[in-house]
């Protein structure tokens, strides 16, 4: 057992009643074997089974364990965002109570403190994945490799594992819809992949909805990256560019070709010059709407991975103290005076 590591857990919840009590019962006898100083942080997405009604009558006999329950639905990567905030432990790991097993938590604490840095789980039995799933994904994480600065890695889940360091580093990232695995990936600690088997703890796994995964991909990528704006704006450049490059040549064939049809050129010029700057336009605008959008993500602008401090003393002992009246400077100098004999 660990007495030398606070370890946070964070458990994300939506409409789990049905699997709580087994898996309960399952990471409390891993944490109590596992640590001695231990937290276990639920947090309830606005399920609308007996969630909370399990842990109000697990008070007594559950330890060390910190239950929220949001107004409503936010969706996995907010309830997640919403427990990370709460977590006070050395290292805090992140884990879905559906599919992650909780035996695994003291290798992903244990590589996290080896590393002082972020522990990503990577599902070793991806293949099992139907093929239609296992396509979309792979284009989805080739979109991502393209568009996003710091993709996440290949096959990546929510279970994972982060120092106090790199969490408070995380943390700093205030995206109104945060996706902690690419957040994860921006703040630039060492990232470790550890594979694991994945649990079926439902008879039948739960399916997401088509629409919504489409969004959330499209979220990812726009809420994390400028490249779509930088692309259009070039794009956009490009276009104006080539419309007046065929301004040049209506021209030309209007000053040096005298066998143009009545109305052609006029016609052609117009269209060009109008296109050309309505395209230009549109790629300065491109240009400036990433530049601000940059700006008011509020991300920081570096992050510090170790820091280290000396013991600092003053030579002077008589100036290593701070005093706010001259009557208290004289009550220390006369208890710090060096006494002679009499």
């Amino acid at each position: 057992m660990r007495r030398d590591l606070f370890v946070s857990v964070v458990i994300p919840l939506d409409n789990d009643a049905d699997i709580l009590p087994g898996f309960v019962a399952e990471i409390d006898s891993i944490m109590r074997q596992s640590y001695g100083d231990y937290e276990l942080i639920f947090i309830d997405d606005g399920s609308s089974d007996g969630t909370r009604s399990f842990f109000e009558r697990a008070k007594s006999d559950l330890a060390c364990f910190h239950f929220l329950r949001l107004t409503r639905p936010f969706g996995l990567e907010v309830a997640i965002a919403c427990g990370l905030e709460q977590a006070i432990g050395d290292v805090i790991v992140v884990l879905n109570p559906a599919s992650d097993p909780p035996a695994s938590i003291p290798a992903f604490v244990e590589r996290a403190s080896e590393t002082r840095g972020i522990v990503v789980g990577v599902e070793a039995d991806a293949s099992s994945q139907p093929t239609i799933y296992r396509l979309a994904y792979y284009l989805y994480f080739e979109m991502c490799q393209a568009l996003v600065p710091r993709a996440q890695i290949y096959g990546a889940t929510h279970f994972m594992a982060l120092t106090r360091t790199a969490l408070n580093a995380v943390l700093k990232v205030k995206d109104s819809f945060r996706y902690v695995r690419v957040s994860a990936m921006y703040v630039g600690f060492e990232v470790s992949k550890v594979p694991y088997h994945r649990l079926l703890r439902r008879p039948v796994a739960r399916r997401r909805k088509l629409l919504r995964l489409l969004a959330d991909s499209v979220h990812v990528i726009v809420a994390n990256s400028n490249r779509p704006l930088r692309i259009a704006a070039l794009f956009a450049a490009i276009m104006g560019a080539s419309d007046f490059a065929f301004l040049a040549f209506v021209v030309g064939m209007k000053l040096f070709w005298k066998e143009v049809q009545y109305g052609w050129a006029s016609t052609n010029f117009f269209n060009a010059f109008m296109f050309g700057c309505l395209f230009l336009v549109l790629a300065v605008v491109c240009e400036y709407l990433a530049e601000i959008r940059g700006d008011v993500k509020n991300r920081p602008l570096y992050v510090v991975q170790d820091e280290f401090h000396g013991n600092t003393m003053m030579t002077d002992a008589d100036r290593r103290n701070v005093v706010a009246h001259e009557d208290d400077a004289q009550s220390i100098w006369s208890a710090t005076k060096p006494r002679t004999a009499a």
